[in-house]
């Protein structure tokens, strides 16, 4: 027959109504979750001080080596009898013999015991060691616009940490697919929980490939743009119209519904071939429209739109092992001096930010 545990001295099981009436189940959930908490406590200790008793043979020696009263020491020991149902000492005024349970339980005792400071040593030390693997997902692109530049830099720094990093455009749940750090656009994050910090914020620009320009007419203003092709992204619905804000006042073009794509990267590769003009964040086409593989067009003119936030995400800030945060200080501070102050000087429109906020979805 299995024993239920004794409980703490000194604390007792309580009712299931209080003065204010009858708990909640959520408030009875916690209760029986920190009396459970209690118990198992309470069974360490109790264990603890058998092993010292069994080392010292004596109950006064171990109380004081374990800084506790003798009475406490003897009832942590009362305690595992009455809770195992067996005699595990064998009491005189001069020596505490084991019994034969008692052997085999002092061992056990010592093996868990044993195990568990080293699990907990392991556990402790990741929040200060850089080492193990680290898994990093990050929006499709921006590796070839630079910021590949963080991960070579960290690998150089922290040669113990294994770097997986993953490319991708769809959504992410960074607690189902067990990522340590994003860094997506905000709107790729469906985890309900999870913290942001802002790494840069980019706008929409309208680019197009030489070639496509060389055989279309030239665009003066936003209106021009309903005798081209456009392609169009589709995201939740958005980016149906292509508005702008000039000199002259708001324009908004309607997309051709009939070229539209659901990827970035897509969009980008289409306007490098020629196939129409596309509304792209600068962060994901640096490097074409510094080397002249896109054109920026209309640049009297300012899109109406959010663009697209570049964010650090990652599902906690508490207790992040030591190589997440390391990761997380050098990305920061990268888009801090380089990449952020360099798009800066070559791109106006773009700009960087270092708030963290903690993000909770609505339910």
């Amino acid at each position: 027959m299995v024993r239920a545990p004794t409980l703490p001295q000194g604390r007792r099981a309580r009712r299931g109504f209080s003065a204010g009436g009858p708990r909640s189940p959520e408030r009875h959930t916690k209760n029986i979750q920190r009396l459970r908490t209690d118990i198992v406590n309470h069974l360490f200790s109790a264990m603890r001080a058998f092993l010292k008793v069994v080392d010292t043979q004596q109950f006064s020696q171990a109380a004081q080596q374990l800084e506790l009263s003798p009475a406490r020491v003897t009832r942590y020991v009362d305690d595992l009898e009455s809770h195992l149902g067996v005699k595990l000492l064998q009491r005189s005024t001069r020596r505490t013999v084991l019994t034969d349970v008692g052997v085999q339980y002092a061992r056990g005792c010592r093996t868990l015991l044993s195990n568990l400071t080293m699990v907990e040593e392991r556990a402790m030390r990741a929040s200060t060691e850089i080492s193990g693997e680290l898994r990093v997902v990050m929006l499709s692109g921006l590796a070839q616009q630079g910021f590949a530049a963080i991960f070579a830099e960290y690998r150089d720094r922290y040669p113990d940490v294994s770097l997986s990093v993953t490319s991708t455009e769809t959504e992410v749940d960074m607690l189902g697919s067990r990522f340590d750090v994003g860094i997506l656009s905000d709107e790729m994050v469906t985890s309900i929980t999870h913290v942001s910090r802002a790494l840069i914020h980019s706008r929409l620009v309208p680019v197009a490939a030489p070639a496509y320009l060389a055989q279309t007419a030239a665009l003066q203003q936003p209106g021009d743009l309903g005798s081209h092709r456009l392609i169009g992204y589709a995201a939740r619905g958005k980016y149906k119209r292509w508005c702008f804000r000039g000199e002259d006042g708001e324009h908004c073009v309607r997309v051709n519904e009939s070229f539209v794509v659901d990827s970035r990267m897509m969009q980008k590769q289409l306007a490098l071939t020629g196939a129409g003009i596309a509304l792209l964040p600068e962060c994901l086409i640096e490097n074409e429209m510094h080397g002249g593989a896109l054109v920026r067009l209309l640049q009297a003119y300012r899109t109406l739109d959010d663009g697209m936030q570049i964010s650090l995400i990652y599902p906690s800030r508490d207790f992040l092992p030591g190589r997440v945060r390391a990761f997380i200080d050098l990305a920061s501070g990268y888009t801090a001096r380089g990449h952020a102050r360099e798009s800066a000087a070559t791109m106006p429109a773009m700009s960087t930010a270092k708030d963290e906020s903690q993000i909770v979805a609505a339910a």
